[in-house]
């Protein structure tokens, strides 16, 4: 919502037109239940534990009523990047209740009134709608950072999240082959090799490096999917052909989404599509089973070459 007013609501939208799953954040500005009625597509639900266990078992249990079919538990939170961008850009000042620190960034939003009419129309900065917590209602957008230090996720966490849930979980946030027999071990249905879009961690291994490892740690036990730097159709490919099941994307949609709200995401989604069959033709490849490494060119010291 602060790119596109309803903004997860348009983009569900856009992908269920696509034929493609839409994954829903906890910490969104759309209520779930508003994504649910705006898709028809198939839907997961990514589960911070922020707000507490009470807070979650609430949210999964809203999350089922609605029909998202699968949850995804990210682990790679423990704490907020040292995200520079944000400090620059008075992120921090902008979300407090003090208006004299908002001042020097004025300039920023009035060289911008279109977007600043649709954000104040649309509610203006918004709180979260699926962190509600008994008492106090749902979560200030200022208080993000201060909860995400105290929603780390532990693997025994998986247990009574798995026993609430009771339907697929995929863990997101995979970096290590042995992190991903963990996940197997632990009755997961599917697994995100990510980083968090690189904002996490400073000099984190790319995704792609991490993909190979992880895939020959885990055989056909489970699916592993591939998240982050994905912006083109040959980016896919590459996942592919590194033994990913399937590909997220999040930055490529937000770009088009800003843009143009839904229009917008449709059209990131047409234009991934069709260089995605563009790479595949110039391969001489009919379809992306036919993919494998010998199409990726790996350096001799990349992990489970």
């Amino acid at each position: 919502r602060l790119m596109y007013p309803r903004g997860e609501e348009a983009a569900a939208g856009a992908a269920g037109a696509a034929g493609i799953t839409y994954a829903l954040s906890t910490l969104s500005g759309c209520r779930l239940e508003d994504v649910a009625a705006a898709s028809k597509g198939p839907l997961w639900y990514q589960l911070y534990l922020v707000g507490g266990r009470d807070c979650a078992l609430s949210v999964i249990e809203r999350a089922k009523a609605a029909g998202f079919s699968a949850l995804i538990v990210t682990i790679d939170t423990p704490v907020a990047g040292m995200r520079e961008r944000d400090l620059r850009n008075g992120v921090k000042e902008l979300l407090s209740d003090n208006f004299g620190s908002k001042l020097p960034f004025v300039s920023q939003l009035l060289i911008k009134p279109s977007w600043l009419a649709r954000f104040l129309a649309d509610g203006g900065l918004m709180k979260f709608q699926n962190v509600v917590s008994p008492g106090k209602g749902p979560m200030l957008y200022a208080d993000v950072t201060a909860a995400l230090e105290d929603s780390a996720v532990t693997w025994d966490d998986l247990r009574w999240i798995q026993r609430a849930w009771g339907g697929p979980i995929v863990i997101k946030g995979i970096h290590t082959g042995d992190d991903a027999r963990r996940a197997v071990d632990v009755g997961a249905k599917a697994l995100v090799v990510s980083n968090h879009g690189g904002r996490q961690l400073d000099s984190v291994a790319p995704t792609l490096r991490i993909l190979p490892e992880v895939v020959a740690s885990v055989g056909d036990r489970i699916e592993v999917l591939l998240d982050g730097g994905i912006r083109r159709g040959s980016d896919i490919v590459k996942a592919l052909c590194l033994g990913a099941r399937a590909v997220m994307a999040g930055r490529a949609y937000a770009y088009g989404l800003g843009a143009a709200g839904g229009a917008g995401v449709a059209r990131a989604i047409e234009i991934l599509r069709s260089d995605l069959v563009r790479t595949l033709k110039l391969l001489g490849c009919a379809s992306i089973a036919e993919l494998d490494r010998s199409y990726v060119d790996m350096p001799a010291d990349w992990p489970g070459k």
